[in-house]
């Protein structure tokens, strides 16, 4: 913004600036890659230039050239200079190799493990990384596992739109890291083919690892009550007609909360679904926990859900994902209650007064939300019906 306010003051001062930032971009990217720098605040200066640049305004377009009739073809000659026999001679050639000679497809290297991304790196830049540079990248990439976000991204999308926000966090992570391996750290920022194969490994390791974290959890959330669900292959042409995605609660709340339902569903599991109701894209289903539903919706019971809720949400029961509070019982950052609101009316519409998150077993409190509190919420979905009760909370009831 400021250097948009300089333009717009001084364009020929603005200018000068941007070309001084390019200058030492470029210098000191260049130098970088002989000399070994120390100065830790220099690199991020560099850092935060190299990123500060591509989103500078674009320099203005100089003057348009109009050569009117300055310049125009009138007059042009066809003129015969020569004639002969272009005709190949009749002596033999030599024979030509066919397509299987050299090949005719892209050369694809074999997938290995990230144990072996030194090997990979070493063998096509010319590196001579060791197995204490190969602990930098382990650390990279559990520092990775470990945020949230990123967490939650593995497990509601592809492993190409995961990428897309793992690059984001990568730059990150090298840079809070660089006093440690400043050799990986300065080809990382400097070298975009070998940021680019270190990035690919390394996303693709931390996509397996939560993964396979997430489907070890949903697993254990969702073993099947005695009687209760069956998991399915849910081929193309079954879903939402006779099965629909099982994911876990915390997932879901995070998923589902947009206008439309998610579509990335090659990962989930399917689950039949035994119910006199029509199934639709943005129908899930999910284990609930905690008594405070209780005895509307037994902790531990499988429930069928949809997103978005539409209409009123007066009186429904829905799943509500909260961004800055967590739910007394669980703990967790969702919780599903009976949604309850008190409007008042504001000129020709109305605005909420308050929001009463109820909850069906008396022994628990309300959560209730302000009106400044409503933007730190958002209603993920809509409780269908409870599909399964498991056994002890039958005994209860």
């Amino acid at each position: 913004a400021r250097f948009a306010a300089l333009l717009r003051e001084d364009e020929a001062e603005a200018e000068s600036w941007r070309g001084k930032l390019g200058a030492l971009r470029n210098l000191y990217g260049f130098l970088s890659q002989v000399i070994p720098y120390q100065d830790s605040d220099l690199e991020r200066l560099y850092v935060y230039l190299r990123h500060l640049a591509a989103k500078l305004p674009r320099r203005r377009p100089g003057p348009a050239y109009d050569f009117d009739d300055d310049v125009r073809l009138e007059y042009y000659r066809l003129q015969k200079i020569s004639e002969g026999s272009i005709a190949l001679g009749s002596e033999d050639g030599a024979a030509l190799d066919g397509p299987t000679e050299v090949g005719s497809g892209a050369v694809h290297e074999e997938e290995v493990p990230l144990s072996r991304l030194i090997d990979i790196v070493n063998r096509r830049f010319g590196a001579d990384f060791n197995d204490a540079d190969q602990l930098f990248f382990d650390q990279i990439v559990e520092a990775a596992v470990a945020d949230g976000e990123l967490r939650q991204t593995a497990a509601v999308n592809p492993e190409s739109k995961f990428e897309l926000v793992f690059r984001d966090l990568i730059d990150r992570l090298f840079t809070e890291r660089m006093d440690q391996n400043e050799e990986i750290f300065v080809r990382y920022m400097n070298e975009a083919p070998f940021k680019e194969v270190v990035t690919e490994w390394l996303a693709s390791q931390a996509f397996r690892r939560l993964r396979d974290t997430d489907r070890a959890d949903a697993e254990a959330q969702a073993e099947p009550q005695p009687g209760g669900l069956r998991i399915v292959a849910g081929r193309p042409e079954e879903r939402y007609v006779t099965c629909v995605p099982l994911v876990p609660l915390a997932v879901a709340a995070g998923a589902f909360g947009g206008q439309q339902p998610v579509t990335d569903e090659d990962e989930w599991e399917w689950v039949a679904v035994d119910t006199a109701r029509r199934l639709r894209p943005g129908m899930f289903v999910a284990r609930v926990t905690g008594r405070s539903m209780e005895p509307l919706v037994p902790d531990g019971a499988y429930a069928l859900f949809r997103s978005p809720v539409v209409g009123t949400r007066q009186g429904k029961t829905v799943l509500v994902q909260l961004r800055d509070a967590v739910d007394p019982e669980t703990g967790a950052r969702y919780t599903l209650k009976r949604y309850e609101s008190e409007r008042a009316a504001a000129g020709d519409s109305w605005r909420h007064e308050r929001i009463t998150l109820k909850p069906a077993n008396p022994d628990f409190d309300p959560i209730v939300l302000t009106p400044a509190d409503e933007g730190e919420t958002q209603v993920a979905a809509e409780l269908v019906e409870v599909l399964t009760v498991p056994i002890s909370a039958a005994a209860r009831g």
